[in-house]
């Protein structure tokens, strides 16, 4: 039975709507897409729990004023529609839930669908929804009580803290960044995905690993206890759990693209040194591993459940504190790091972001990859 549908859905657009503001205060080209491909996960999990909470509004409404709910249903229905079959739905699937293999112009066009034109119109599409069961619930209080929704504050000091060459660093400057989808973003040089079936997954590997460090240096600017912090650490949850999966579990379903190996199984396919130590690891998961990815993951941080409570989405829930949590991904980082550098064919890929010399950085064919402002 769907539980708290109205407060999941007002926390879902908040959500949404903060990360719009938390991109806005980052000047860093790649950490501002780090964070957007959360928002495409409010997004899906928006789109089915709004979808139940207009059945049991018009349910519940009398004969004569179930017509109420139909403004509430055509801006539903334009979401979806947004959002179907969009490269968007591919960048919740394969670059937030999931690290799944994709083309090479797949990955290009899903990392640049997300831009500043395309957040704000979902973002006035959501508020558009959130005035309309604002107008609900006032109208239809017995039937109805939405929370209404609204952004957190940003504190401008954050991005004083994420400029600071020891964390994010100048914003300006190029860097080499070994991510699949650093093709498509500017200021960064990455390596091109594909190749050998092993380089790819390596990479993949490698950028949930660097968005794994990005998204923990963010949050150290962020105040303890606060919407922010839940939403970094529902990142990492996401990115750490994808991550182990990408590592030890091979034939992930992919809807948009080739069923894939996962890292250990490629790189015993390719003789890689790394394979006995990559194995130890897989050994030694972490005890809570399955509870943090059945109870959070798949309820509260990848998917929103309609079935459980509304509290089990808060920190203090989790099996693991947020401190532990971000050890337990350094931990595996730190050791798939010590596996890669067995292999000259892994060394070179698994580093982390590096600033290069020279002022401008461009891409294939001359082109610099797209800018946020741009998208």
């Amino acid at each position: 039975m769907a539980k708290h549908l109205a407060g999941k859905v007002a926390r879902l657009i908040s959500d949404f709507l903060t990360i719009g503001e938390l991109i806005r205060l980052i000047d860093h080209e790649m950490e501002k897409r780090v964070v957007a491909r959360h928002g495409l996960v409010k997004l899906d999990s928006l789109l089915n729990l709004v979808a139940r909470l207009k059945n049991e509004i018009r349910d519940a409404l009398p004969p004569r004023d179930k017509k109420e709910v139909d403004v509430l249903e055509g801006l539903i229905k334009r979401l979806r529609k947004d959002l179907e079959n969009s490269d968007m739905e591919i960048g919740r699937d394969a670059m937030a839930a999931h690290a799944l293999q994709l083309d090479l112009m797949r990955i290009v066009d899903t990392w640049k669908c997300m831009g500043e034109t395309t957040f704000g119109v979902l973002e006035a599409d959501l508020k558009e929804i959130d005035n309309e069961l604002t107008r609900l619930t006032t109208d239809y209080p017995r039937v109805l009580s939405y929370p209404g929704a609204s952004a957190s504050m940003m504190d401008p000091s954050w991005q004083a803290f994420w400029r600071e060459e020891t964390n994010l660093g100048d914003p300006s400057r190029p860097r080499l960044a070994n991510v699949y989808p650093g093709l498509a973003t500017a200021n960064v040089v990455a390596p091109l995905p594909g190749g050998h079936p092993a380089q790819d997954v390596t990479i993949r590997a490698t950028g949930l690993a660097i968005f794994l460090r990005q998204i923990r240096i963010m949050l150290q600017a962020v105040s303890r206890g606060s919407e922010v912090e839940r939403l970094f650490a529902e990142m990492i949850v996401n990115d750490y759990c994808a991550f182990w999966e990408l590592l030890f579990v091979s034939g992930v379903q992919n809807e948009h693209g080739q069923v894939d190996l996962c890292v250990l199984d490629h790189w015993s396919n390719a003789n890689f040194n790394g394979v006995a130590c990559l194995a130890s690891l897989k050994s030694a998961p972490h005890p809570r591993l399955d509870q943090l990815r059945q109870d959070v993951r798949n309820k509260c941080t990848a998917h929103v459940d309609a079935d459980v409570d509304i509290w089990a989405a808060d920190l203090q829930h989790w099996p693991m504190t947020i401190d532990e949590l971000i050890d337990e991904a350094l931990r595996v980082i730190e050791a798939v790091g010590r596996c890669a550098r067995l292999d000259m064919r892994s060394r070179m890929f698994f580093i982390p972001p590096t600033y290069l010399g020279g002022e401008e950085v461009v891409g294939l064919a001359g082109q610099e990859g797209r800018y946020w402002k741009d998208g």
